[in-house]
């Protein structure tokens, strides 16, 4: 899961309400910096299940993933954040007929990133921004973790990557007072050779519509979004320096409410692929869920 990773924002709110209504969408980015001074804590979830267990040879995983990230705002163009990943996953494999399983959590690694907001053009019920975002993935999770044949799980069903790496980002958003667009792009990369994920990129768009209008910041207001999401993964590299054989593509589309009401807001969205080819192990999911919830001080 990115941390996760639309621009909802009316651009009238923007001068009577601060930083209150402003957000991260759960799949994606948005180009939206908060102002000086402002804490913003945010908490997602996510579940897919991949995959069957029904004959000798197949693999299913149960995936619950979890998201803690706290930003603030520098100045009116950069905002610093901390994001820490985490995983409960359960691995089942039929093997010979039976099924073994195994269970596997824990933290991830924990990404610093800062995005830096480069164009900004504002006038009357509208704004347009662009920013740029760079983040440096730190090795804090395991990466060692066992499936239940007793192997080590592939690099990228580890908690960990056990390297350091860097995240590269670009987001884009237009906002009115009825509705808004936002898209966005990012490459990941872990440095080093030997065991490793493969690199990985995403690209993202969105357009979200209110349902219910807040005529201020304090009032309820819901907010529907839908769009388009699309992901490719290389193959990881094992210990000693073959392909896993493992790269996998996939595109769908999302489907986001956002309810909103003063400093908090809540999100729940679902992700339907449409097309995917690749590993079988990752792209076979029917849907996959997400929920969100944030603050701002």
């Amino acid at each position: 899961m990115k941390p996760a990773r639309g621009g909802l924002l009316l651009a009238a709110w923007l001068s009577c309400a601060g930083p209150v209504l402003a957000h991260e969408p759960l799949w994606g980015e948005t180009p939206t910096i908060f102002g000086p001074g402002v804490i913003h804590p945010e908490i997602r979830l996510g579940y897919v299940r991949r995959g069957t267990a029904d004959e000798p040879g197949d693999e299913r995983m149960s995936e619950f993933e979890q998201m803690v990230a706290v930003q603030y705002g520098i100045n009116r163009f950069v905002n610093v954040r901390a994001t820490l990943p985490g995983m409960r996953t359960t691995f089942e494999e039929n093997i010979g007929g039976a099924v073994a399983d195994a269970f596997v959590a824990g933290s991830g690694d924990l990404l610093i990133d800062a995005k830096y907001r480069y164009h900004l053009h504002q006038e009357t019920g509208l704004q347009r921004s662009q920013a740029l975002l760079v983040g440096w993935k730190l090795p804090t999770g395991d990466d060692d973790r066992t499936g239940p044949d007793g192997a080590r799980l592939d690099p990228s069903r580890q908690p960990g990557s056990g390297r350091h790496g860097v995240e590269l980002g670009w987001a884009t958003d237009q906002e009115r007072l009825v509705d808004s667009w936002w898209a966005c792009a990012f490459y990941e990369h872990d440095f080093g050779s030997g065991f490793r994920k493969g690199d990985a990129g995403e690209i993202t768009a969105a357009y979200g519509r209110w349902l219910v209008r807040p005529n201020s910041a304090d009032e309820f207001g819901m907010n529907l979004a839908v769009g388009v999401h699309a992901e490719a993964n290389g193959a990881d590299i094992l210990e000693d320096g073959s392909s896993a054989g493992n790269a996998w593509r996939i595109a769908g589309v999302h489907l986001t409410p956002i309810l909103t009401k003063g400093r908090a807001q809540y999100r729940i969205g679902v992700f339907v692929p449409l097309a995917r080819s690749g590993d079988e192990s990752m792209t076979d999911f029917g849907y996959e869920l997400r929920g969100g919830w944030e603050m701002f001080f």
